[in-house]
């Protein structure tokens, strides 16, 4: 039996492939998305990159991930 701090997390990457990632993996994760979603300038970048329903995926995988609602 894994450690709790060791409990791997599935997530699909951009191939559809399951990437495992670790508990310092999801919180830096997390970190960089709630830092992400605060900040208007990051949020403009993703939309002209990715297009605006990314800020929305970007809001709802922070939320399922148990980071602050916006």
């Amino acid at each position: 039996m894994e450690k709790e701090d060791e409990i791997l997390m599935g997530l699909a990457d951009k191939t559809g492939a399951l990437m495992m990632i670790n508990k310092k993996e999801r919180a830096l994760l997390r970190m960089i998305l709630a830092t992400t979603m605060r900040s208007p300038s990051a949020k403009e970048w993703i939309t002209k990159k990715l297009g605006p329903e990314y800020v929305q995926i970007g809001a709802s995988l922070l939320k399922s991930m148990g980071g602050e609602e916006l």
